[in-house]
């Protein structure tokens, strides 16, 4: 068999078996609150997502290509400066929606720690110095929502800035209308518009990351960058990493997987491009660290899987336990802990669970974890997908704990430490606000018909993954060694401790990088 027609066949199958993986799991936890291992049904359903891929990957492939070639002619250049004062517009009427911004998530947690000088890593200190400068400067000054309203600012800039740059690069490797199509957009798809003020640390880290991906795939493509392309992947490659530890493991287990690409030049300098980047965001943590005497945060934040798991085989099948295992679990969830197991979110049992005793008998925490495994397999595997399913399954309505996007002022436990007046919103269309926070906010706007999966955190997903596997399935190598990143990056949100729509936004962001084809009218 021609070792092209193999690739494509092999390709198909495995992302027809992919999704019919993603489709079976996720739709028996949506419906039945558990899964099924025997998983027929995605035996069942691999051949026709193959099938259906094989048709989206040549089919609509061959008319995009033939659409360009008939409509030939010259293409205005694309350009960034005015793509970036066209972006920016597009997010100021949204600012005049939630004015000051809004401020919800771990925004008065990271506040306290500016106002009191007791810094933790839990959060990274880059975001929460640049938003805690600026709201303390705003305080002294006596008016604290400018000091709000100056940083809401400053990252709808660095975000209009992060996607012009990332639309250049588009319109270097695919062309200017590819470029036009993407900040058409960066600049209309209503999440950039409501993530542009929102104060989380996951809105920057996003158009950082899509910015990166953007270069990398520019260098891995080309035979010669520009100047500035590898300096450019760093800058914003280092960003990503100093705002979110995700990008880290990301990074560090894609340098590993692209080393066949050391063959070429533009390989090896992309590699030597992330090693910098490591080290710059290591090195610059470690001094950030340092300077604002940081406490390091809590361990629990990285075992939000194992916690739920433990959590769920102790409340649902502790009969199987030995009397040993209990009492483990006991100890590292104090005060039946375990009790407040929340399938969709680990927060309520890993906020108590005792760090400090799993560190002083280890040995106990991990022989329990793998013993209670092989008695309780099933009860380790429902915990893993009620906690991500919606990052992999389209879901036909949200109903993770939480918002689907927190807007507003979020005001959690300033009476411990705010004696001053806090920020406060002063919407110049309230209205509008509380719409938005009921109808799109709370739910994902999953009770409009069809447009709610737009915003689908598992459609989004699927959009990635078939950008991935289109690639694969095309053979074009280089491009898809660079899907991996983004790839990998999920992998590492799967493990964490909500899927909420913050967490779906750098994969939007990413969209456009990953969709993107060049104008070929040869």
């Amino acid at each position: 068999m021609h070792s092209g027609v193999f690739r494509k066949r092999a390709s198909a199958l495995l992302g027809g078996a992919l999704f019919a993986l993603f489709f079976a799991f996720g739709r028996q936890m949506e419906h039945d609150g558990a899964s099924d291992p025997a998983l027929a049904m995605a035996a069942a359903l691999t051949i026709p997502f193959a099938l259906i891929l094989t048709a989206l990957f040549e089919r609509v492939w061959r008319r995009l290509f033939t659409q360009r070639e008939l409509a030939g002619g010259a293409c205005r250049p694309f350009r960034a400066r005015m793509a970036f004062v066209a972006l920016f517009a597009c997010y100021v009427p949204m600012l005049l929606v939630t004015f000051p911004g809004s401020f919800a998530y771990d925004v008065p947690f990271q506040l306290r720690q500016v106002f009191t000088g007791e810094y933790s890593t839990h959060h990274p200190l880059l975001h929460t110095l640049l938003l805690g400068g600026c709201v303390a400067l705003g305080r002294a000054l006596g008016e604290i929502n400018l000091g709000a309203a100056l940083y809401t600012v400053l990252q709808m800039a660095g975000m209009a800035a992060c996607f012009a740059l990332t639309c250049a690069s588009i319109a270097r490797r695919c062309g200017a209308r590819a470029a036009r199509l993407s900040a058409a957009f960066f600049a209309l798809y209503p999440l950039h518009m409501l993530f542009a003020v929102n104060a989380t640390k996951d809105v920057l880290f996003s158009g950082a990351f899509a910015l990166a991906l953007a270069l990398a795939a520019e260098a891995a493509e080309g035979e010669s960058a520009p100047r500035g392309l590898f300096a450019g992947f760093t800058a914003a490659c280092t960003a990503a990493m100093l705002l979110r530890n995700n990008a880290v493991y990301a990074v560090a287990v894609w340098m590993l997987l692209q080393l066949p690409a050391l063959r070429r030049r533009q390989g090896r300098l992309l590699l030597l491009s992330a090693a910098i980047s490591v080290g710059l965001a290591l090195g610059t943590g470690a001094l950030l660290a340092r300077v604002t005497e940081a406490v390091s945060g809590d361990m629990s934040e990285m075992l939000s899987v194992p916690i739920q798991q433990l959590a769920r085989a102790r409340l649902m099948e502790g009969e199987k336990l030995t009397d040993e295992e209990r009492e483990t679990i006991d100890a590292l969830m104090p005060g039946e802990a375990w009790r407040a197991y929340d399938p969709s979110i680990s927060d309520p049992v890993k906020f108590a669970f005792d760090t400090e005793a799993m560190k002083a008998d280890m040995g106990a925490a991990v022989s329990t974890y793998l013993s209670v495994l092989k008695k309780c397999p099933k009860a380790y595997l429902d915990a893993l997908l009620a906690l991500t399913y919606p990052f992999f399954y389209p879901y036909g309505e949200y109903r993770v704990s939480g918002y689907y996007l927190q807007m507003g002022i979020s005001e959690e436990q300033l009476d411990q430490w705010c004696d001053f007046p806090y920020i406060t919103s002063q919407s110049l269309f309230p209205r509008v606000r509380d719409s938005l926070a009921w109808r799109f906010g709370a739910k994902g706007a999953m009770q409009i018909p069809v447009v709610g999966y737009l915003f689908n955190m598992g459609a989004i997903v699927w959009v990635m993954l078939f950008f991935a596997l289109r690639d694969v399935y095309r053979g074009r190598w280089r491009r898809a060694g660079v899907w991996l990143l983004p790839v990998l990056l999920w992998g590492t949100f799967l493990l964490g401790p909500v899927m909420a729509g913050r967490y779906i936004y750098p994969f939007v962001c990413v969209l456009p990088v990953m969709g993107s084809e060049k104008e070929d009218r040869s």
